[in-house]
């Protein structure tokens, strides 16, 4: 994705992709659009994620003119959840934090069991709730992984695949 924002920007770009199993953080969670306890405690980064989150559609809408793969965005909210009385304190604590912090903007709700019971109606005998946040969401990592790549090329990038890097230096 930062390949193909500088690229996109009109800067010359050379991405080295080490392949797929080379399986790294980066692309761990890569297509998760996941506001809800984001930053809760860190005001700039709840801003920035709030942001991040609200710019989404854009992005994919921008994508989708490439000649990359079609993107299914959802951003239908996200389930986070909670096996303790405790644990769904200590979330909604935690959210509250945010909403406070984003002056109205950040939404959630807390979900008791009977509630997410008609949403997941197969969760275990353990689970008593959970949060939900509408600005939450996803896309298939693939077909975004195909789409950045296709738009990185077509802005004059060049991503050159199985080409681990041991070693930077400078000349």
């Amino acid at each position: 994705s930062i390949g193909y924002g500088l690229s996109r920007l009109g800067l010359s770009v050379l991405l080295l992709d080490a392949g797929d199993t080379a399986i790294r953080a980066a692309r761990g969670n890569f297509g998760l659009v996941w506001v809800q306890g984001k930053g809760a405690y860190f005001p700039p980064y709840a801003d920035w994620t709030m942001r991040s989150s609200q710019l989404w559609p854009k992005l994919v809408a921008e994508l989708q003119e490439t000649d990359g793969p079609e993107l299914d965005f959802y951003q239908d909210g996200g389930l986070n959840i909670c096996l303790s009385e405790d644990e769904m304190q200590k979330r909604f604590d935690k959210l509250e934090q945010l909403r406070m912090h984003q002056n109205g903007r950040f939404h959630f709700e807390m979900i008791d069991r009977t509630a997410l019971k008609d949403i997941m109606p197969g969760i275990g005998p353990q689970v008593v709730g959970a949060a939900y946040c509408s600005h939450d969401g996803h896309v298939n990592p693939l077909y975004l992984i195909r789409a950045l790549q296709t738009g990185l090329t077509q802005n004059g990038g060049v991503c050159l695949p199985n080409a681990p890097v041991h070693e930077i230096y400078k000349n």
